[in-house]
């Protein structure tokens, strides 16, 4: 049964891009209790290395790293301006809670909006752009602000409990990827006697396809690359049939074409390998082509003249919100395929 605890945990940690100490610290020590060797990299990287590591590993990695925003500006009455960092609808940010990380701690906040009694009519048909948007902390001056320790660059994420829908789902912010996160914990304790390399990645939702897990991948020079991420799951009213392919409680996901192949377009064998795999335990799985969002593993297969890479990815709603709701079955199923890939792979 999932660990809902660790997964809460993990969901509710701080890590906007570049700024993924906290949650790489989770990492490391729950790495650490499954007896891997782990460092952390210059660029923030949490690279976990199996008891039976040697040269040519295969390496499993998520990304750490989540959608937030970065402090842009103080005005004189002490509100805050932001820029968005990652991928964000504008939607989303409309009056949500939000934790500032300063040098002194965590600062929290709302984010402001003119109210829809103040609307003039066009306002109220369009969504707000995020330019109009400001974070109120409670201070009353800009000398204040600053007092408490905000300056230009800080990070911010959404501020969201994880929490379990009827028993079968979770919701809550950062699930991209933290329950990627969560699955190569879990996949830690069962292939620690494999020659693997786990790797907890940095900075993948603000760079073309994933910084570092590129720069991870040069380092270790694995044999093969499995990506642990989300896909957009479509079961809803809003998807219409062609969109919803992938859904939840179907099982986890084998991505084959990223960004209409400007991404990772996965690799002829290593697919067949990991489609046999399925078949050969009798693992529920599902396909998909994307046109639109990439994984690490696009930045990995052009690393060292070449590495066979793949995503393998939990079925997950609303993505890029702090409302992402996956499905405890499919985290489950996606936890054994990819121990069960590593059996045979490693």
């Amino acid at each position: 049964m999932a660990d809902v605890q660790l997964l809460a945990k993990l969901s509710e940690s701080f890590g906007v891009p570049g700024h993924e100490k906290e949650i790489a610290q989770i990492m490391a020590e729950e790495f650490r209790k499954s007896g891997y060797k782990v460092d952390i990299d210059r660029f923030g990287n949490v690279i976990a290395r199996s008891p039976a590591c040697r040269k040519k590993p295969l390496m499993i990695g998520a990304h750490m790293d989540e959608i937030g925003m970065l402090v842009k500006f103080i005005n004189e009455k002490g509100f805050i301006r932001f820029a968005k960092i990652g991928g964000i609808d504008n939607r989303v940010l409309v009056n949500q809670r939000v934790v500032i990380q300063t040098e002194n701690g965590r600062i929290y906040g709302v984010i402001g909006s003119k109210p829809p009694h103040m609307q003039k009519p066009e306002e109220a048909k369009n969504a707000i752009d995020n330019k109009q948007l400001f974070i109120d902390i409670g201070a009353r001056s800009k000398k204040e602000a600053e007092k408490m320790g905000v300056k230009i660059g800080d990070p911010i994420s959404f501020d969201m409990q994880l929490k379990v829908l009827n028993g079968k789902l979770v919701t809550g912010k950062a699930l991209d990827d933290r329950v990627g996160c969560y699955v190569l914990l879990e996949v830690a304790r069962r292939v620690k006697n494999k020659n693997v390399v786990l790797v907890g990645t940095a900075q993948e939702e603000v760079s073309t396809f994933g910084k570092g897990a590129m720069i991870a991948a040069y380092n270790l020079e694995p044999s093969q690359f499995i990506a642990i991420d989300t896909s957009i799951a479509g079961d809803h009213p809003e998807m219409s049939e062609d969109e919803a392919v992938v859904h939840l409680g179907k099982g986890p996901v084998l991505s084959l074409v990223e960004a209409g192949g400007r991404g990772n377009v996965a690799d002829a064998k290593l697919k067949a390998s990991c489609i046999a795999v399925a078949k050969k335990h009798k693992i529920p799985y599902q396909l998909e082509v994307i046109e639109g969002g990439a994984t690490d593993a696009a930045s990995v297969y052009g690393e060292k003249g070449g590495i066979p890479s793949i995503a393998i990815c939990v079925p997950t709603r609303y993505i890029h919100s702090n409302v992402a709701v996956c499905s405890i079955e499919d985290i489950e199923k996606s936890i054994n395929y990819i121990a069960k890939l590593a059996d045979e792979l490693a």
